[in-house]
């Protein structure tokens, strides 16, 4: 993809998804059709005009946002607690998304929806009326809008016990890997979702990402947890896996430091590797070609980082981006020839993986343009258009080029 489509990036829509943070989003085939979901459990699918209306636009102007809006038509409903991760099988309609309910649930996008609901997606506006207004309850309580509901197609949780925060595909879509609090990893076949191998992460840490490369035989399980006591932090996990047998191949903080002997020498240990793992890893992904695997420090840090490493040695090639406050979500393009980050600083940066080189940055800094971390970014099919999960309760979507 030309370098110049991400600068010339124009933001054509916020579509609005004001209940809660939004964590996860993906276009279904077409950058006309967006899925997105939240922490109450919430997936939406909205489907796009060529162009916002006349009447999006103005309101948006009388909104003050910096693009118009236009209501979602399908509710997918069954997760009862925050979804952590959206991914998009290869034939571009099966969504996964997986929840803190405990499950990963399947969704084919393309279904005739089965029901009808109402839902509220002005939570915030609402509260800021009624703030001064006299008929609160009356404010806060007024319907929603009528959406099509649709169930997902297979509910799977065996193997997990907490919370999934880690989920990935292979590009085939053949296997599926999800990781969950309490340390359980699980790959599965996507086809009869029985699970192909299983293992435990290490005591007192959850995975906080988990990706696989592009035929599924090979795995990376990001683990952390936060301080448990000022001299008692639990030892950062990075490491890649041969799913066939569950076996550790590498060790990313073994390579890094080799003379730290004292794996479990928490608080000392921690004074060294938190320089390269910052809060955790808590995205990932592997190259196209499976030569590189990308991953992202997270949490509350002066800069988040991307890590390029040659997952066979876990030596770092480069380290690429900067988001200030901490890296949430990254992505390759198709060719592997940029890497797209989000971050808590609001913007979205693509660099250049061949030499590190940031070419565009989408949005503005936390305090200018958007109000709140970017939690996931994807890309269209054609690579022509990006969208961006605001935890304020958005979805952005740009036009590249």
């Amino acid at each position: 993809m030309p370098n110049q489509s991400f600068d010339k990036s124009t933001h054509v829509w916020q579509l609005r998804f004001e209940n809660a943070w939004v964590t996860g989003v993906a276009f279904l085939g077409s950058h006309k059709r967006i899925a997105a979901a939240n922490r109450l459990g919430q997936v939406l699918i909205w489907d796009l005009p060529d162009e916002p209306s006349k009447e999006a636009v103005e309101q948006a102007k009388k909104d003050r946002y910096d693009g118009p809006d236009h209501a979602p038509t399908t509710w997918l409903q069954g997760h009862d607690n925050a979804v952590s991760r959206v991914r998009l099988m290869p034939d571009n309609k099966t969504l996964v998304t997986a929840s803190y309910d405990r499950t990963v649930r399947f969704w084919d996008t393309s279904a005739k929806p089965t029901g009808e609901d109402q839902i509220v997606l002005d939570a915030n506006r609402r509260r800021e009326k009624a703030r001064r207004a006299k008929n609160k309850d009356e404010i806060l309580n007024a319907p929603g809008i009528k959406i099509a509901t649709l169930p997902a197609t297979h509910v799977v949780s065996d193997g997990h016990t907490d919370w999934i925060n880690g989920l990935g595909l292979s590009r085939d879509g053949k296997r599926m890997i999800s990781g969950d609090d309490a340390g359980n990893v699980v790959v599965r076949d996507t086809v009869t979702r029985k699970i192909v191998t299983q293992w435990k992460g290490h005591p007192g840490v959850w995975v906080s990402s988990a990706s696989l490369d592009s035929d599924g035989k090979r795995a990376f399980v990001g683990e952390y947890s936060h301080s448990r006591g000022s001299f008692d932090r639990p030892p950062a996990q990075a490491r890649v896996f041969d799913v066939a047998s569950g076996k550790e191949t590498v060790d990313l903080l073994k390579i890094q430091f080799p003379n730290v002997k004292a794996r479990d020498n928490s608080y000392g240990y921690s004074r060294t590797w938190g320089k390269f793992v910052k809060r955790g890893f808590v995205c990932s992904a592997f190259s196209p070609d499976g030569k590189l695997l990308a991953v992202g420090q997270g949490g509350e840090t002066d800069k988040g980082q991307a890590h390029l490493i040659d997952p066979k040695t876990g030596k770092v090639v480069r380290t690429v981006s900067d988001h200030r406050y901490g890296m949430c979500d990254l992505m390759f393009t198709g060719d592997g020839s940029h890497l797209l980050t989000s971050g808590r600083d609001t913007t979205v940066r693509v660099v250049k993986v061949a030499d590190g080189k940031q070419v565009a940055q989408i949005g503005k800094p936390r305090g200018g343009q958007f109000k709140d971390w970017f939690h996931a970014v994807a890309l269209s099919p054609d690579e022509q258009w990006l969208a961006a999960a605001d935890m304020a309760g958005f979805v952005h979507v740009w036009r590249l080029g």
